[in-house]
């Protein structure tokens, strides 16, 4: 199993103006379609951790539909904070869950993923209430003995870079702490919203932060407060399940750096008949 994990996307309509740092999103993201649908062995599915549009307009939605209508798998999106979630419901009808939010568990032989939505109308920080935790709640217990996956937008932890903390999950990140230390199929929690590739232990989980498929975050750590972007380049996760080991993961990048190379090992390696007897290494300096 190949998990392609994608996050703020920011798709635009043609025609509008570029956005900041002079940069066009909607043909970024469109490359990095290309780049996942292309890989081999293809990815089983892809799971976007929000902020799919950059403002929520249903012709952006329109035009995220058409692009992920193409591509050769399952896509399974979360909303955040750029999002409208009327909006989105209006293009995607089928993903309205209990309570109106867009809540979903998806079912596997091996492993479950559970999305959930942690978008609040108006507001850049993120929450899960009472009633969305409860729907995760529920999840859980009708499989408990199942790995389970989560993903939503907002990283539930601080990684110290001042205004950016400010404005992850805040509303129920106690909360969702507590469930996740009582339940520990969770084996992995995916997000997006910080635009840089990010790892936390928390709560005994490994939580993984995905970098933007389009201009990533300035790493800035202290009493930061600004916003500022940089950049470097686009890139993604790939979780991909191994029986032995669980699951896996990698970071990719969307730009084509040229073909691979074979490793041609210099001569005086002192490891180099060892390697030549375990993996028959014929080509050698």
């Amino acid at each position: 199993m190949i998990i392609a994990h994608l996050t703020d996307l920011h798709v635009r309509e043609a025609g509008k103006p570029l956005a900041s740092g002079n940069l066009d999103y909607t043909a970024m993201v469109t490359q990095a379609f290309e780049r996942v649908a292309n890989m081999g062995p293809k990815p089983d599915m892809m799971v976007v951790t929000g902020d799919l549009t950059d403002t929520g307009q249903i012709g952006e939605y329109q035009l995220l539909k058409e692009m992920t209508e193409e591509l050769p798998f399952p896509v399974h999106m979360a909303l955040g904070n750029h999002d409208i979630r009327e909006n989105f419901l209006t293009v995607f009808p089928d993903k309205k869950g209990p309570g109106g939010f867009v809540q979903f568990c998806i079912e596997h032989d091996g492993f479950r993923m559970i999305g959930l939505d942690t978008l609040v109308d108006g507001e850049g920080f993120g929450r899960l209430c009472s009633e969305r935790l409860s729907y995760l709640q529920d999840r859980l217990q009708e499989r408990p003995d199942v790995p389970t996956l989560l993903f939503f937008h907002h990283p539930p932890f601080a990684y110290g870079g001042g205004i950016y903390d400010a404005v992850r999950l805040t509303d129920g990140a106690k909360e969702l702490g507590e469930i996740v230390s009582a339940n520990k199929q969770i084996v992995r929690i995916l997000c997006g919203h910080h635009h840089r590739a990010i790892d936390c232990l928390w709560n005994g989980t490994l939580t993984s932060v995905a970098p933007s498929v389009i201009s990533s975050c300035h790493l800035q750590l202290g009493d930061v407060r600004v916003f500022k972007n940089i950049n470097e380049p686009p890139a993604f996760k790939l979780h991909v399940l191994i029986p032995e080991s669980g699951f896996v993961s990698h970071n990719v990048f969307v730009e084509d750096f040229g073909p691979a190379y074979e490793n041609i090992l210099d001569p005086n390696y002192q490891a180099l008949a060892s390697l030549q007897k375990q993996t028959a290494l014929e080509a050698f300096r």
